[in-house]
């Protein structure tokens, strides 16, 4: 009886000691597929984001056509484009800021060459942009916020998708919206300044979820206006707190210049 005991036992160990081997077996195949996880997320990232190379040069920049609200207007009134103050690489519509919508995909520009009012998929049919920066999510940040994630998404979709239709070949960069500066007048908002800059990095995160999505390549410039706060740093606030001065865009187009396409270095 004993014997039979103890050989009963020696099975059960047994059994055991196979358990434990394979929940340990299990336990390093999921750290496995976490690390891969992790390394391809990261891997991923570095080629959305485009990172500090060689200065691409003026070359780089005038091979731009620069779409957005009004903080991407003012790239023409501070006059740091070639052609001045009358630059031809900003588009905008006759109030001179675009806001992300339902209705987006119907924009209607300024040419900058004619002065006419054109669709926004005319002007590209005519004048077959090689690179478009967009930066958009600032206007009505706190109505995207509400509106949520997915209505953010639909609406550069359809931005992004009138560009593809009107010229594949025109290589899409999608920039990160610009920081608000700690002292900006509050007064028309139903929240405060840090709240409003919490809501700009969510945007820019869903604008970086968007660029994986799309294939296509983010411009992190918000990084070099920012200060240790998140706010726009002092030296770059315009008057109001919500626009750029020209050291600003000066900053920005060195950004630009110095993360560009892989390709294009």
């Amino acid at each position: 009886m004993i014997a039979v005991r103890i050989a009963d036992t020696e099975v059960e160990m047994k059994k055991y000691k196979r358990k434990l081997s394979l929940i340990f077996l299990c336990i390093l195949l999921c750290v496995s597929l976490v690390g891969c996880t992790d390394g391809q997320s990261k891997a991923a990232y570095t080629q959305i984001v485009l990172r500090e190379g060689q200065d691409a040069g003026e070359e780089y920049i005038d091979s731009f056509i620069f779409l957005g609200e009004s903080t991407t207007y003012h790239l023409k009134s501070r006059g740091v484009l070639k052609g001045g103050t009358k630059t031809t690489q900003v588009w905008s519509n006759k109030l001179g800021t675009i806001n992300l919508d339902a209705g987006i995909a119907s924009l209607k520009i300024v040419y900058p060459e004619t002065g006419e009012e054109l669709a926004l998929s005319d002007a590209l049919c005519r004048r077959r942009p090689e690179r478009m920066i967009l930066t958009f999510g600032l206007n009505g940040a706190t109505d995207k916020i509400r509106r949520g994630e997915q209505y953010f998404r639909k609406c550069y979709l359809s931005l992004i998708d009138v560009i593809r239709a009107s010229n594949p070949d025109t290589e899409i960069i999608l920039q990160s919206c610009f920081p608000i500066g700690k002292g900006m007048d509050m007064s028309a908002y139903s929240v405060d300044a840090a709240t409003l800059c919490s809501y700009i990095e969510r945007i820019n995160s869903w604008t970086l979820d968007l660029a994986k999505s799309e294939g296509l390549k983010y411009l992190n410039t918000a990084e070099t206006l920012k200060d240790g706060e998140g706010f726009l740093r002092a030296e770059y606030c315009a008057d109001d707190g919500y626009h750029l001065n020209t050291a600003a865009y000066k900053a920005i187009l060195w950004y630009i210049r110095t993360h560009p396409c892989k390709e294009d270095i």
